[in-house]
């Protein structure tokens, strides 16, 4: 009767330490499982979190769509520039003019060491008004470090609710410039010079 005793303290002892153990194990994952999220939502934050590859490509579409935006911008005249940039490759523009019904642009393109005005519709024809060599502004262009879109980014950037008058190619005491001109919203005259050099 005492072995008999013995084996069923034995046995108790042993279901006791069975108990504590699981009690001690399940304590240990119920701390591991508070750190970490369910399942769903860790496969949630997965679908929901653009990888490094994606987020790179966004960037770079971002930067793309940024700098077309800034090309072609949203006054007329960045339509204008495109059209004779595309006609005179190479060429370099030096001043350009709205008419005042805003129907056209006159264009001056310097190419090849010879002067070239232009008549530019909004529709985007061109027609040559006259071919010369005028060195003054073949010069400038030679100098010039800052193109007609640089320099009405620029422009814009500081009034961009201005629309586009008039934009030339000017040195002045030896320092070369844009000389631009703007109309406000409020029916102002904006006048700005920008370095060209």
């Amino acid at each position: 009767m005492f072995r008999n005793s013995d084996t069923q303290h034995t046995k108790f002892f042993a279901g006791l330490a069975g108990v504590a153990a699981l009690a001690l194990f399940s304590a240990c994952s119920t701390d591991d499982s508070a750190d970490q999220p369910p399942a769903d939502q860790e496969v949630q934050e997965q679908t929901t979190t653009p990888d490094a590859a994606s987020e790179a490509t966004t960037d770079a579409q971002s930067a793309e769509t940024t700098e077309s935006a800034q090309a072609t911008g949203d006054d007329a005249v960045f339509d204008i520039i495109e059209v004779v940039e595309a006609e005179y490759d190479g060429g370099f523009i030096v001043h350009i003019d709205r008419e005042d019904n805003g129907s056209s642009f006159d264009v001056d393109v310097v190419v090849d060491n010879e002067l070239i005005e232009l008549d530019v519709t909004t529709n985007g024809n061109i027609s040559v008004e006259e071919r010369e060599g005028d060195d003054d502004k073949i010069q400038k262009a030679d100098r010039a470090a800052v193109t007609v879109t640089e320099a009405l980014n620029q422009a814009f950037e500081e009034h961009s609710d201005a629309t586009f008058d008039q934009i030339d190619l000017d040195d002045d005491d030896g320092s070369l410039r844009w000389e631009i001109e703007l109309d406000g919203a409020d029916g102002s005259d904006i006048e700005l010079e920008i370095p060209a050099s």
